[in-house]
């Protein structure tokens, strides 16, 4: 096994793997940021925002969660491949087309998909917000924006981490699904040294191995982040 290992690295596929790491870090990152978006507007829209208004968020996150992730990605693609194609020609711009589109539907597709959790976990954050710190936060004649920049963002935030700890985790591992669109991520590389060196047991293990690494390693930023930035916040 050692030796078959050592084989793949020498022909490149180690580096390979790396380049999809990096792209999946990229794309889950983003979709993730477009997920934290989209929970938060959805969150305040849940919890203050206009009935009919409420209900639209309601259907998109029941409508999310229904469909398996694998179909929104390709509902996104081919939904809009066409299009995209058509544009990138009458503009130049068929290489960047190429090799960004399914980047850029992938960072859509996951932030869709993280969205739709995401909404859930800052409406309860929202929620484990006493309400006396807002009432005396308005007593004392702080402004709406003092009292979102000093006491709602920082304490939605926090109450936010483990849950949102849990949508990072299941969008890291969506992103494998973007390969089957052609984009070259860690699953991708993978599938790609296994048919090019045969051997599809030790590229996959290797792909694993980077996926529990990147995994673990988030983990522990979410753990340190939540004890770091919950120092004030003990005993509430």
């Amino acid at each position: 096994m050692l030796d078959t290992i050592l084989e793949v690295l020498r022909e490149g596929w180690g580096w390979t793997l790396l380049r999809g790491t990096a792209m999946t870090l990229l794309i889950s990152v983003l979709g993730m940021l477009l997920g934290v978006i989209i929970g938060i507007a959805g969150a305040s829209i849940k919890t203050s925002g206009p009935k009919a208004a409420s209900l639209l968020v309601s259907v998109y996150t029941t409508v999310v969660r229904s469909i398996p992730e694998l179909l929104i990605i390709y509902l996104l693609f081919f939904g809009s491949v066409q299009t995209a194609s058509d544009l990138a020609y009458a503009l130049g711009l068929e290489d960047a087309m190429t090799s960004w589109f399914p980047a850029i539907i992938g960072i859509l597709a996951i932030g869709l998909i993280a969205g739709s959790y995401a909404v859930e976990v800052f409406r309860g954050a929202l929620g484990a917000i006493p309400p006396g710190q807002i009432e005396a936060a308005k007593a004392i004649g702080m402004s709406t924006r003092q009292r979102l920049l000093r006491i709602i963002l920082p304490q939605m935030f926090w109450y936010a981490l483990p849950g949102a700890n849990n949508v990072w985790q299941t969008a890291l591992k969506d992103t494998a699904l973007i390969s089957l669109i052609g984009l070259v991520e860690i699953m991708r590389a993978a599938v790609l040294g296994a048919a090019a060196t045969r051997e599809p047991l030790v590229l996959y293990l290797m792909a694993g191995a980077l996926y529990f690494i990147v995994g673990v390693g988030s983990q522990a930023a979410f753990v340190m982040a939540e004890r770091h930035y919950g120092r004030g916040m003990r005993g509430h």
